[in-house]
């Protein structure tokens, strides 16, 4: 119908002009520097507020992966020990971690044994086209500190009883930065 092609136009306009906008953000900006790191950030989601502060329209998680807008639990630069999800001592504050969803099973009948969620995702942000990466600030070693921490810790349901956190759970990690030589060398070190 005309209104579900409206609908549809307009859908494609808006993820235009933000991909159009964050290209912008990218790009060198007046006196020749990079913008910070936070201000992807803020074009992605909010930072310091949680999946519970932030409405639906008002992130943009698409723009890293379209299965993170479907979320149990998000948290944008919260230390890790505030979490609802998770408890442990950490002080560590990813800049994205994300609860997924479970799709599969009804939450309301499940005899609580199982977390919430079935994977964490960690998203951390770098300055566009960084270059000064060296051993003491590897991206790549920051999310394992992460998951380390995140794994060390006890899992919770929604409504606050403790369960275990299974080992298997799977954790998927996202660096969103520039590749650039110091960078490719951090990899490169972190694989080894």
């Amino acid at each position: 119908s005309d209104i579900n092609k409206s609908d549809l136009a307009r859908y494609v306009c808006h993820r235009k002009a933000i991909l159009d906008f964050l290209q912008k953000t990218l790009s060198l900006q007046y006196g020749g520097k990079y913008s910070r790191e936070d201000r992807v950030h803020r074009i992605i989601f909010p930072r310091g507020k949680t999946s519970d502060e932030v409405p639906f329209d008002s992130h943009n998680l698409w723009l890293i992966d379209e299965k993170l807008v479907y979320h149990t639990f998000l948290a944008s630069d919260k230390p890790i020990r505030t979490n609802p999800l998770i408890e442990t001592d950490s002080r560590k504050e990813p800049d994205l971690l994300v609860f997924d969803k479970v799709f599969d099973k009804a939450c309301a009948f499940s005899p609580g044994s199982d977390p919430p969620f079935p994977a964490i995702f960690i998203v951390e942000f770098k300055r566009p086209m960084r270059n000064d990466y060296d051993e003491r600030d590897n991206p790549f070693v920051q999310v394992r500190q992460y998951i380390t921490d995140l794994r060390s810790g006890k899992a919770k349901t929604l409504t606050g009883r403790d369960i275990p956190l299974p080992d298997g759970i799977p954790f998927y990690c996202f660096i969103v930065a520039d590749i650039t030589p110091s960078l490719e060398q951090q990899a490169y070190d972190f694989e080894l």
